[in-house]
């Protein structure tokens, strides 16, 4: 029987509340370090104690190596607890990866699942997510076709798939996706299944992550998103056509881009639509990768700082970096 809350020794709880509140992120090596910390010192305190600690280990899943993958296979508690987040990788990610038969074994037993991350799978069919069956890919068979979680956040790392497998993950999880993370591009033999289940997610995301230049069939279903607070945008990203082909009702409240050479043309498209509907909710902008405050000014983003502060809207910069190596000013 699962240990309730009001069971646990202050110690305990001191550890989880401390592990809680931290800046954590699974991608982060640091993360990981903290995390084994804290299973650690849990486990230690009592071993009347360990479910608490089982819960925290499996909430977050990685496998990236057929390995990992048996021995997460062979546990006795396996499906016992809920894991959030899970993270496979494929065989094509230049190390020991895992084949789609063995990505489909594990996302068979795993419980739970609200962030799902595929990467470097070659190209993914329906067998990965068919679950325990021999299913063709083939639209006929979809109504047999189990997927057995709903998730609420998705990472499409992969440029190819299955032309069946996009709109199957959309429309079982059409009420529950919330944020949708998009690398596939229009050279991909799957992105017309990408543009015909869009729609189907699209009105209940609240973020949005573009990795690419959209086309323009993908720009017109943009329309869609009327519930959108978050967009994400690569350097490669055309950001005014995506920002003009956003619905005009205001509800964005922060943009997350990323500036390469593009610092000048990035601070005028923004600079033009900070008055415009579309923006008119922008609480801040978010620059994963950009130098200090005072080099950002030197190379065109003076304006732009100025016009934010005037406005209450926050420019928050992630990774501080040099650019002053890689980008020249005219003499």
């Amino acid at each position: 029987m699962p240990t309730g809350i009001e069971d646990l020794p202050f110690e305990l709880l001191e550890r989880i509340l401390s592990f809680a509140v931290d800046d954590y992120h699974p991608d982060l090596p640091k993360a990981l370090t903290s995390r084994n910390a804290f299973l650690k010192d849990a486990a230690l305190i009592s071993r009347q104690f360990r479910c608490p600690s089982q819960a925290a280990l499996w909430s977050v899943v990685r496998v990236h190596s057929v390995g990992t993958a048996k021995k997460l296979l062979s546990s006795p508690v396996l499906g016992m607890y809920g894991t959030r987040h899970l993270d496979l990788a494929g065989v094509h990610s230049g190390m020991e990866g895992l084949s789609g038969s063995v990505a489909a074994r594990v996302l068979a037993k795993v419980r739970g699942v609200q962030i799902l991350r595929l990467a470097d799978f070659g190209r993914l069919s329906l067998r990965i997510l068919d679950l325990m069956t021999a299913f063709p890919d083939k639209p006929s068979v979809l109504v047999a076709l189990n997927v057995p979680f709903h998730l609420r956040e998705l990472r499409l790392y992969n440029r190819s798939y299955g032309t069946t497998i996009l709109p199957v993950l959309f429309h079982t999880c059409a009420h529950s996706l919330i944020s949708l993370t998009v690398l596939t591009g229009p050279g991909s033999p799957s992105y017309s299944s990408l543009l015909e289940a869009f729609p189907v997610v699209a009105p209940n995301l609240i973020h949005f992550g573009l990795q690419h230049r959209p086309t323009p069939a993908l720009l017109e279903l943009l329309r869609h998103l009327t519930r959108l607070t978050t967009l994400e945008c690569h350097f490669a990203v055309d950001l005014a056509a995506t920002l003009d082909a956003l619905p005009s009702k205001p509800s964005l409240r922060t943009l997350v881009i990323e500036l390469d050479f593009n610092l000048q043309q990035a601070a005028s498209i923004l600079l033009a639509r900070l008055g415009q509907p579309v923006l008119a909710d922008l609480r801040m902008i978010r620059i994963p990768r950009a130098p200090d405050k005072q080099e950002f000014r030197e190379f065109g983003g003076q304006e732009l700082l100025e016009r934010c502060q005037e406005r209450n809207i926050s420019v928050e910069i992630g990774q501080t970096v040099a650019w002053r190596t890689r980008l020249f000013q005219d003499e």
